[in-house]
């Protein structure tokens, strides 16, 4: 089968690689939709992942299924999360395999699904593979990973619809912020981000406030926005030292800084004011895909505006370069 390959840095190949071949808890589906994360974008400018198959946000149809699979049927049309645990770790001996030690992820320690087609290894329906409704397009399903992303981030905040919150950093997992907010019935949500794209992408989102960071003091656009209050919540994607420390400033007393973006870099910051502040830093890492679905199908989230590019797996390399380079990127999907 053909895939997209990690060569280098920046250097992504399409080349003919072996069928996978499905284990016995494991199903094969066939690719439709794929698209590209900010996490794999962290991969791809970097030496040292030679030979990774990124992909972990998919849909597709099921082409084979694994003979100690149950409850999934070939035809299936589905999205997918896929790991695999060590097994032997602490968590994994406690039975929450899902805070392994030594997890092998989708797209990254495991062939992912920029390919024709992709293996889960361990399939369970409505634990790892989510079988979607007729009327979900498969770019939708492929969107439903990040959309998990941005509604478990979200609901660790615990907003309540009289709050006000800040979405710093509008990537396609703090767009999807925006949209998780609006449809939890958050009356006042103010979006910031650099991009004009990105901008207009918050705007279809349902932001109330958009600040344009390009031109504007992020922390003083907020204040004049809420009274010189500050923000009950802050959910930070941006990933770096300046939205970080814009965080703290504008996080009214006894706020929340939702911790989702992915750092490069360390953080140099001075407690005193969270201290002085009664505030409280949480870490965001999980989903939740069956809550997404039910948004879909609700009408309540979108990916219409959002999906910007589409390439063919042929493509990939240029896919990559313009999810990472081009201005008027939001989330580049390739379609094998």
């Amino acid at each position: 089968m053909k895939a997209a390959v990690l060569h280098g840095a920046k250097e992504i190949r399409t080349q003919t690689v072996d069928d996978p071949v499905c284990a016995p808890h494991g199903v094969i589906i066939k690719v439709n939709s794929c698209g590209i994360c900010g996490s794999d974008l962290h991969w791809y400018k970097f030496d040292g992942h030679e030979g990774t198959i990124f992909g972990h946000e998919l849909s597709g149809d099921i082409v084979e299924v694994g003979k100690d699979v149950r409850g999934v049927e070939i035809g299936t049309r589905c999205t997918a999360v896929g790991f695999s645990p060590c097994n032997e770790c602490f968590w994994c001996r406690q039975g929450k395999a899902h805070r392994c030690q030594a997890m092998e992820l989708l797209g990254y320690q495991l062939p992912g699904a920029m390919a024709e087609y992709v293996h889960i290894p361990f399939a369970a329906p409505g634990r790892t593979v989510f079988p979607i409704p007729d009327e979900m397009s498969y770019e939708d399903a492929a969107s439903v990973e990040p959309f998990s992303i941005s509604y478990f981030s979200v609901n660790r905040g615990q907003p309540k619809p009289d709050e006000v919150v800040a979405v710093i950093g509008l990537g396609v997992i703090g767009l999807y912020a925006v949209q998780i907010l609006k449809a939890m019935g958050v009356k006042k949500v103010i979006a910031a981000g650099r991009r004009p794209s990105r901008l207009e992408a918050a705007r279809l989102s349902g932001a109330d406030v958009i600040i344009d960071a390009a031109t504007q003091s992020t922390v003083e656009a907020v204040m004049e926005a809420t009274g010189l209050m500050g923000v009950n919540t802050v959910v930070e994607c941006a990933g770096n030292q300046a939205a970080f420390d814009q965080a703290v400033e504008m996080a009214r007393g006894g706020g929340k800084i939702l911790l989702v973006g992915v750092y490069e870099d360390p953080l140099t910051w001075q407690p005193l004011p969270v201290i002085g502040k009664n505030l409280t830093l949480i870490g965001c890492l999980g989903g939740n895909f069956p809550a997404v679905i039910d948004l879909f199908k609700a009408g309540k989230v979108k990916t219409e505006g959002m999906i910007s590019h589409r390439f063919g797996l042929d493509e990939a390399a240029q896919a990559f370069r313009t999810q990472l380079e081009d201005p008027a990127a939001v989330k580049v999907m390739i379609k094998p």
